[in-house]
């Protein structure tokens, strides 16, 4: 009996698309990085030289490890700070306090506009000169800050930025998680006597395993992967002392700016890619692994 295979023509598009535009890349950024090349010229090849250059301690290796450092600080900001704050916003707008569909509006708003724009208004806020927390503390008597020009502050105003920014996301998908809840379970807790914070901590989150493991994995490979925000607020150079630099941002200003060489260098910038990569792949597998225990436990 023959089989029926209709399948295939739904997933052959997709999967030629993938393959075109990730799979291919991925196989020719780890040939490039063995060479130096500045995209134009002929391509000399330098083995594993790229590599020494970016993790043998020089200065590039100083760059890429600070800027490696702030993607962690902000995965671990992730971790403690934004999916808590999903969940609770998420709980928020399941039990339909007052005010809730304002609150769900506010929040999931920035997610449907370009991250540009958020980093904009971010800027309208906290512009040494004619931002808008500058100008309310002129006239409350206070003096003006640098705020993001400052390096202790910089990193700490970018991760308050990427909680509007990224909150929506990550709190809708809780809340559809929620609303599959059996409305007989949850009509059992109030029946045996459960408050909100025992049916949220008893009923309710033990259900949100598998949504927590989606938006922590998603949120882990966003966090290493991190360009767009802080390229807005703190410049191609990553702010003041580089405290708001990411690796993204390190591989645009050696692929594409010079800054290293003196002159383009994709093969540099490809070293780089596959080094991130191969730590973006191996802290993801580390985040499955532990995340399915977790999911395997409730």
């Amino acid at each position: 009996m023959k089989k029926n295979r209709a399948y295939l023509g739904f997933i052959t598009p997709g999967f030629i698309l993938y393959t075109l535009f990730m799979i291919i890349p991925i196989i020719f950024a780890m040939y490039y990085s063995f060479f130096e090349w500045n995209g134009i010229g002929p391509m000399k090849f330098v083995g594993f030289a790229n590599f020494q250059k970016l993790l043998g301690g020089g200065r590039m290796s100083r760059i890429f490890f600070n800027a490696l450092g702030n993607n962690i600080k902000y995965l671990i900001c992730v971790l403690l700070i934004i999916t808590p704050l999903q969940i609770f916003f998420a709980y928020i707008l399941f039990i339909r306090i007052r005010g809730h569909r304002y609150i769900q509006f506010m929040l999931f708003l920035p997610y449907v506009i370009s991250t540009s724009i958020v980093g904009f208004f971010a800027l309208m806020v906290f512009h040494p000169n004619i931002g808008l927390l500058n100008s309310i503390l002129e006239k409350l008597g206070f003096s003006k800050s640098a705020w993001l020009g400052n390096p202790d502050l910089s990193f700490k105003l970018f991760v308050i930025v990427v909680i509007w920014a990224c909150i929506g996301n990550g709190m809708m998908i809780f809340n559809a998680n929620m609303k599959e809840i059996d409305e007989s379970i949850l009509e059992a807790s109030i029946i045996d006597g459960c408050n909100e914070h025992q049916k949220f901590f008893y009923v309710v989150f033990p259900q949100l395993q598998s949504s927590i493991s989606t938006v922590i994995t998603l949120s882990t490979i966003y966090a290493l992967t991190m360009f767009d925000i802080p390229f807005m607020l703190g410049g191609v150079q990553g702010g003041v002392n580089n405290s708001i630099d990411f690796v993204n941002m390190v591989f645009y200003r050696y692929a594409f700016g010079g800054t290293y060489f003196g002159e383009t260098s994709l093969g540099f910038g490809s070293s780089i890619s596959v080094t991130m990569f191969i730590i973006i792949l191996v802290i993801s597998l580390i985040t499955r692994i532990i995340l399915r225990k977790r999911e395997m436990r409730f």
